[in-house]
């Protein structure tokens, strides 16, 4: 066991860790944002289930796919710690992180967006939105479940995009079929 391993898959952990603490942060903000007209917070004070439901398996799914923005970042701060760093290799290291949050950031909220857009289609003259502003639990689980399941799917897809855009090392990457 090489000991510059160890720390650089610990440091690994902690980027993962932060990142991930922040992805969910923003990713919850970010929702609240979007649908500041409907006040979910004051619904969710008020114990509306549905809202809860609703929002939680759109954090669910958000987070499911913004994972893949991790896998790229750990693998090259774990390959800065494999080999003398310089200025510019942390510089390059910390621009391509960037892009794999905001790649794969946007592609997580588009697909959740149409996902929910795919909700709306299938339910027809159900005015879903109202039903679950009405606490209407069975509208919110079904609309839960049609936002995961779109995000199962779509999550080897994305899987395999961020596995793609991490740049060759020099330590190289192990890829199992």
């Amino acid at each position: 066991m090489d000991l510059w391993s160890v720390v650089a898959g610990l440091v690994a952990y902690g980027v993962s860790l932060v990142a991930a603490v922040l992805l969910v942060f923003v990713t919850y903000r970010l929702n609240m944002l979007l649908t500041s007209r409907l006040d979910e917070e004051r619904l969710l004070l008020e114990g509306n289930r549905s809202v809860a439901i609703g929002l939680g398996a759109i954090l669910l799914s958000q987070a499911i796919l913004l994972r893949h923005a991790v896998f790229p970042t750990m693998t090259m701060v774990r390959d800065l710690f494999l080999k003398p760093v310089s200025l510019g290799a942390a510089l390059f290291v910390l621009a391509h992180c960037a892009a794999f949050f905001l790649i794969v950031g946007t592609l997580a909220f588009g697909s959740v967006a149409l996902a929910t857009w795919f909700f709306k289609k299938m339910t027809g003259r159900l005015p879903e939105r109202e039903q679950i502003l009405k606490d209407n639990v069975a509208v919110a689980i079904l609309f839960a479940f049609v936002i995961l399941g779109v995000t199962l799917i779509v999550n080897e897809g994305l899987e395999d995009l961020s596995r793609s855009i991490i740049p060759q090392t020099s330590s190289g990457i192990l890829r199992l079929p």
